[in-house]
């Protein structure tokens, strides 16, 4: 079997059968690829849609479990996966009809990783987003250019994530930012998949949208992690790059923690402070964004906080009155 495709299920009982119908309306045989829905506990009609789907479709497999959050989820939808490669779905988005015949003509070289160069936008936000274009054609260059952290949007190996025991840290918000940049420095060998063929839905309520200080405290986590792992890198194009997701991560951290109101800026400040080397690395960062926000915020945090809203506010009525998709 060349593909498993893993869906993780909580309570999307909205959005979970276009999902599932995306990925059994396909061009290739039931043989080539199998369906995991893992539902998490799901208290709504989810697990009864895709229970339908199961037992009308010989590659579908329904598994059940009490809620253990969406990296645990996905851990044994990678431990029960049974194709050459996994591609991990999030349940309420949805891939092109037809898509994986020429998806699995890529996979014929087995590469470790087959990466998407770009998405379908859904929701707020309409049009194709084309995150590297021609300009990422190799891993180090895909370091230099700001790889997506979002694992949906890439294509792994099995036995290449099993044999170096990669597995989504649990109960953490915000695990993709961790997997993704660490499991791919491992990568020998990458290839590049440039049709958008997955469409990615932004609602509000989502794990993504939805702000909390928890999330504030699982980046900053996340992003000591990372620093660790980054300095040990010997080679300086992927530490350079390694560092810039660093600050984007760090401005990531900021945004939220300005967004929870006065005590998510004292939280995220002293968090700022307790790390002396997150200024160091706005400072020096590859691109000029956070080498901008890192004068601003040195120059007056409160004058960064109050322009930072400002801006926000802006860019939202702009957004309202012209509908511009970004």
């Amino acid at each position: 079997m060349r593909l498993s495709i893993v869906i993780p299920v909580y309570n999307v009982e909205k959005y979970i059968e276009k999902c599932i119908c995306s990925v059994v309306s396909q061009d290739i045989s039931n043989e080539d690829y199998e369906v995991l829905i893992l539902n998490d506990g799901s208290t709504d009609c989810s697990k009864d849609i895709a229970e339908r789907y199961a037992k009308q479709n010989s590659n579908v497999h329904l598994f059940n479990h009490s809620n253990m959050g969406l990296s645990a989820t996905r851990n044994r939808g990678l431990r029960e996966a049974k194709g050459d490669y996994v591609w991990f779905i999030d349940s309420d988005d949805w891939i092109e009809n037809n898509c994986l015949g020429d998806i699995l003509k890529r996979l014929e070289s087995n590469p470790d990783v087959l990466s998407f160069s770009g998405m379908i936008p859904e929701g707020k936000r309409k049009g194709n987003a084309e995150f590297y274009g021609n300009k990422v054609t190799t891993l180090t260059s895909l370091y230099l250019h700001g790889m997506i952290d979002p694992v949906q949007f890439y294509i792994y190996n099995r036995n290449f994530l099993l044999s170096n025991k990669f597995f989504f840290k649990e109960n953490i918000k915000h695990e993709d930012t961790l997997f993704t940049p660490i499991t791919l420095y491992k990568v020998k060998n990458i290839v590049f998949y440039r049709k958008p063929v997955y469409h990615w839905l932004y609602r509000q309520g989502s794990i993504t949208s939805t702000l909390d200080m928890k999330r504030v405290k699982d980046i900053s986590d996340n992003i000591q992690i990372l620093y660790q792992f980054a300095t040990d890198i010997a080679e300086r194009d992927i530490r350079v790059g390694f560092f810039n997701k660093i600050a984007h991560r760090i401005i990531e951290m900021l945004n939220y923690g300005i967004d929870n109101g006065k005590a998510g800026e004292e939280y995220v400040m002293r968090i700022m402070d307790l790390h002396p080397e997150y200024w160091n690395i706005m400072k020096n960062a590859l691109d000029i964004k956070p080498r901008i926000i890192y004068k601003l915020i040195r120059y007056s945090p409160l004058s960064f906080i109050d322009t930072y809203r400002i801006l926000v506010r802006i860019k939202s009525t702009l957004n309202n009155f012209l509908k511009i998709p970004y």
